[in-house]
């Protein structure tokens, strides 16, 4: 996952601390993240849990399910570019609820790789 996702761990104070200009896109463009393993069964693994079997398993997953419920949408969906598209770096469970309550726009900001040195960890 890490060769294609993002190669960095980083610091989500920062990320969130940039003044990054917010735009919307369609939740379409953005669904693609569902159906990649980028959560966990079990808190401490790692990528063994696609986002959709979450939202089509409603109890299944408790863990993520009050995570999605407790989610603030009014925060936007951070993404960044990477290997061949943009990527979401912090927000799946936001865009996991913009689907359970069928909202079509999401808003986002997209950060610019110049940026990765402000907020990735060392």
């Amino acid at each position: 996952m890490r060769d294609w996702y993002f190669p960095f761990d980083w610091n989500l104070s920062r990320l969130w601390a940039l003044d990054i200009p917010t735009e919307t896109r369609e939740i379409s463009e953005l669904s693609w993240h569902f159906h990649v393993p980028i959560w966990s069964v079990e808190k401490g693994m790692h990528f063994d849990l696609c986002p959709a079997e979450v939202i089509q398993n409603p109890g299944r997953y408790p863990r993520h399910d009050d995570r999605i419920e407790k989610t603030d949408i009014s925060y936007p969906i951070d993404m960044m570019f990477t290997v061949d598209r943009y990527a979401i770096i912090d927000g799946v469970h936001r865009l996991a609820k913009y689907e359970i309550q069928k909202i079509k726009e999401v808003k986002v900001r997209i950060i610019p790789s110049e940026m990765i040195p402000l907020f990735a960890e060392k």
